[in-house]
C-alpha cells in the first residue's frame, strides 16, 4: 500500500479501538478554562494537570480573575505540574490579552490563537479541533509523534513537520480525528515502553526491526 492508504487505513483502525475518542483533562467548563488546560498540559500527563486545575479553576474561573492574580499564588496553586513556573507566567498573560481584548472567550482563529504567550500550533490545534472540530490543522505531541513514525507517515522530529506531513496525507474533514484518537492509540496501546502488542493494528507495516520482530512473533 502506499503511505497514504496506510495513513487511511491505519485511521479506521484506530478509531474502532477508540471511537468516542476525547480529551482527557478535566474540571474545565469553559473555552478559556479548557486553553488553560492544554497549556499546562505541555511536556505533562493529563493526570498531573487534572489534580491542580479543579483548585486552579476554584478560585480563577475565568480570564478576567485569572488576570488580576498574583502569580506567586498561581505557582503555589500548579506546582505539581512540569515548568509551573514558566506556565503560571503565560496563563496570566494569556488571560490578560483574552480578557481585554477577546471579551474573556479565546478567539477561533489559528494566527490569533498562536499569538498568544505559550500558545503554539499543537495548542492551538489541540484547542480548536476538540471544541470545535474546526480542522485548521492536525496537533501533535508525542503520541501522535510516535504512532506517525513507527508507521513511516513522517521522517520529521520536528512535531509541526510532522503536522504538516500527516495533513498531506488525510482529507480536511479528518484532521480533528487524528490528534483525538492517535493520542489515546499512542498512549495506552502503541505506547513507548511495552506496547500493548495484542491490539496493536497493523502490524506489518510498524517500522524498525525490533518493532516488526515483535510483532510477528504476536501474529
Amino acid at each position: 500500500m502506499t503511505k497514504k492508504q496506510i495513513a487511511i487505513q491505519l485511521l479506521s483502525e484506530v478509531e474502532k479501538l477508540f471511537p468516542e475518542a476525547t480529551t482527557e483533562l478535566q474540571n474545565w467548563s469553559t473555552p478559556f478554562q479548557f486553553l488553560v488546560c492544554i497549556l499546562l498540559s505541555a511536556q505533562t500527563t493529563d493526570k498531573q494537570v487534572n489534580k491542580v486545575t479543579k483548585d486552579l479553576f476554584r478560585k480563577y474561573p475565568n480570564a478576567s480573575n485569572l488576570a488580576e492574580a498574583n502569580i506567586k499564588d498561581i505557582e503555589n496553586t500548579v506546582g505539581g505540574i512540569n515548568y509551573f513556573k514558566t506556565k503560571s507566567k503565560h496563563i496570566i498573560e494569556t488571560a490578560k490579552i483574552i480578557s481585554t481584548k477577546y471579551g474573556g472567550r479565546p478567539p477561533k482563529d489559528l494566527k490569533k490563537l498562536q499569538e498568544l504567550p505559550g500558545v503554539g500550533y499543537k495548542t492551538a490545534n489541540v484547542y480548536l479541533n476538540d471544541l470545535y472540530k474546526a480542522n485548521r490543522g492536525i496537533a501533535v505531541d508525542t503520541h501522535v509523534m510516535r504512532v506517525a513514525i513507527k508507521y513511516g507517515l513522517s521522517e520529521g522530529t520536528d512535531p509541526t513537520k510532522i503536522a504538516h506531513d500527516l495533513e498531506s496525507l488525510y482529507p480536511v474533514q479528518d484532521w480533528y480525528k487524528v490528534n483525538s484518537t492517535f493520542v489515546l492509540y499512542g498512549r495506552y496501546i502503541l505506547k513507548a515502553k511495552n506496547p500493548d502488542w495484542d491490539r496493536v493494528v497493523l502490524k506489518k507495516y510498524l517500522k524498525g526491526q525490533t518493532l516488526k520482530k515483535k510483532a510477528t512473533d504476536r501474529k
